[in-house]
C-alpha cells in the first residue's frame, strides 16, 4: 500500500482516494472469497500476499486502474492545455514586469529631480527654446540664454510631486494586475 501511495500522490486527492479505495476493496473481496466474513479480521499474511502477488506489480495494476477509469482523461489532458494557455499569461506577465519596472524607474528619476532642483534651484528643470535646445533635467554648463528658457520655475517641484503620485498609482495597478495574472497560473 505504501508503494501503491507513493505511485499516486501527484494525483488530485480525490483520484487518490479513489484509486486507493479501490485497491482495498480489492483486497477485501478476494479475502472474502477465501474466508467467511468473521475471520476477514484474522487473515494470515500469507493469504494477504497471495492476493497482492494476484494484483501483480503496483505501478501496474495502477496505472491499468488510472486508464480504465474516468480518471484518465483528467490526468493526461490538462497538461496540454495547461502548457498552451500558460504562454500568453507567461507573455502577458512578462510584458506587466516591464512596464511596472519602467513606471518604477521614471518614479526614482523624478524622485531624484525634485531632490536636485532643492540643492541646484537654477541648474534643474525643464528647458526648451524651439529650435534651439531642450533640456530636461540637469544643466552641465549653465548658460545665461538657457537660464531664460526654464519652462516650469517654480512649478517644477509640484509638477514633479503631482508625475511622482501618478506614477506611484500607476505601479500599484501594475502590481494588482500582477496579483491576479499570478492567480491564473
Amino acid at each position: 500500500m505504501s508503494t501503491a501511495t507513493a505511485l499516486v500522490k501527484k494525483l488530485a486527492l480525490e483520484q487518490r482516494q479513489d484509486i486507493l479505495c479501490e485497491i482495498n476493496s480489492h483486497i477485501f473481496e478476494a479475502l472474502q472469497q477465501q474466508l467467511p466474513p468473521q475471520l476477514i479480521q484474522n487473515a494470515l499474511p500469507s493469504q494477504l500476499q497471495e492476493i497482492l502477488d494476484k494484483l501483480g506489480l503496483p505501478q501496474t495494476f495502477i496505472k491499468e486502474m488510472i486508464l480504465s477509469t474516468s480518471i484518465a482523461p483528467s490526468i493526461e489532458s490538462p497538461r496540454k492545455s495547461v502548457s498552451l494557455l500558460r504562454v500568453p499569461i507567461m507573455l502577458t506577465q512578462g510584458i506587466v514586469n516591464m512596464i511596472y519596472y519602467i513606471i518604477y524607474t521614471l518614479m526614482l528619476i523624478a524622485v531624484f529631480l525634485v531632490v536636485a532642483k532643492f540643492i541646484d534651484p537654477h541648474g534643474v528643470g525643464f528647458f526648451y527654446a524651439p529650435n534651439k535646445f531642450f533640456i530636461f533635467g540637469k544643466l552641465i554648463l549653465q548658460h545665461e540664454e538657457a537660464l531664460r528658457y526654464e519652462q516650469l520655475g517654480n512649478y517644477f517641484i509640484p509638477a514633479f510631486l503631482f508625475i511622482i503620485s501618478g506614477l506611484y498609482y500607476s505601479s500599484t495597478l501594475i502590481l494588482k494586475l500582477k496579483k491576479s495574472i499570478h492567480h491564473k497560473l
